[in-house]
């Protein structure tokens, strides 16, 4: 089989290379277009056999694309973009021929330098994915959050890896989301920050060692695929997150001695419980905050919504009135929680956030785990009742 660059033109956003591919006497050609984010081959047509044709001589080259019909209409289309293009089942001389027309596009001025650089070396290195997980993109967004997100029109997919990280013990709604396909729209499953978290402390400290292991395959592939379709500074990112997620139940609480806001308060605690209550989590902390003896409990419950909600009061009877028991206790929280919480009326109110913090130390990991899923639980029962 022999593959070439047959031309590299410019297009009104970016540029366009026609791929030409010999099989003893059958020639056909391709069009891959460069856009801003991503390299597509594409292929659409009214003749279901002529793509049908051209996706099997694809196949043949390792590109794992089927065609698929278009809606409601009559045409058909082939539609692979860079990770497809780049993966290593993809004939070399394929992948040689889609990185010399970027490096041509490139040197014309029609692509960016740094985005064909990275292309280039993703097309020559080769993309490794694990075949049964998803080809999620993974990037860090303009504002700074990590994105991590995998479209399919296969709603059969979606439901597979939904149930994967169900099974594994990750939360919809909490630790990812799944939005169904619909009409000519791909359906997404995107995995949130708390989600990556969830893994890496399932990896690390699942009590069967079956799912640790599939954990810990997740974990793998989450990192490859940063690398791959994010660069070094996605890969940096997720790594982050699964360490912290290594991390939880492995902290002690009770003991420790910590500044907290900018090193303008000094915590040392003394004693740290968390218990189950009527359906509400109760974490009882004894401090001293800057010379200062404290003890408060921090309760946690789900309101209307299934949000995940806590709160401790603020007391006027404290050492030095109202403020300065507010002022002890968002030190205390800073440690606890990772974050001092939002005052409300005469509450600081917490979310599911600061509680999956606090859950890094072993005074609270359990507890909490169990509120978690039993308060879960109770809410999904509720619901099943008023619908009947």
């Amino acid at each position: 089989m022999k593959v070439w660059v047959k031309s590299v033109e410019k297009t009104e956003k970016s540029a366009r290379a026609v791929i030409a591919v010999r099989a003893g006497p059958w020639e056909t050609e391709y069009n891959v277009y460069m856009t801003r984010n991503e390299i597509v081959l594409y292929y659409s047509s009214t003749d279901a056999g002529r793509v049908h044709q051209l996706a099997h001589v694809l196949k043949l080259m390792g590109v794992k694309k089927e065609p698929r019909k278009i809606g409601s209409r009559k045409a058909w289309q082939i539609k692979a973009s860079t990770d497809v293009l780049a993966s290593k089942t993809v004939l070399p001389a394929f992948r040689e021929a889609l990185a010399s027309a970027v490096e041509k596009a490139a040197e014309e001025g029609w692509v960016e330098a740094d985005t064909a650089r990275r292309w280039v070396e993703k097309l020559r290195r080769g993309v490794t994915t694990a075949e049964d997980k998803p080809k999620f993109k993974i990037r860090i967004a303009k504002r700074g959050g990590l994105e991590i997100a995998y479209m399919t029109t296969s709603a059969e997919r979606l439901a597979k890896y939904a149930e994967e990280l169900k099974s594994l013990g990750l939360e919809e709604g909490v630790h990812f989301i799944k939005r169904e396909p619909e009409d000519d729209k791909p359906g997404v499953l995107r995995i949130a920050v708390e989600g990556v978290v969830k893994l890496g402390e399932l990896a690390h400290h699942a009590e069967d060692a079956e799912r640790r292991l599939e954990a810990a395959r997740w974990v793998k592939h989450l990192l490859a695929r940063a690398r791959e379709s994010g660069g070094e500074a996605a890969r940096e990112r997720v790594g982050k997150l699964v360490e912290e997620g290594a991390a939880r139940g492995a902290l002690t609480l009770t003991g420790l001695r910590q500044e907290a806001e900018g090193g303008r308060h000094l915590v040392e605690i003394r004693r740290a419980e968390a218990r189950i209550e009527e359906g509400r989590l109760k974490i009882r902390v004894e401090a001293v905050v800057d010379g200062v003896e404290v003890e408060r409990e921090f309760t946690f419950f789900r309101d209307v919504k299934n949000n995940t909600v806590g709160y401790v009061p603020t007391r006027a009877d404290a050492p030095g009135g109202r403020e300065a028991d507010i002022t002890r206790l968002r030190a205390l929280a800073t440690v606890v929680f990772g974050e001092p919480g939002r005052m409300s009326g005469r509450n600081l109110r917490y979310t599911r956030r600061h509680l999956e913090h606090a859950t890094r130390f072993k005074e609270i990991k359990e507890a909490a785990e169990k509120w978690r899923q039993e308060s879960r639980k109770t809410k999904i029962s509720n619901a099943d009742s008023r619908s009947n």
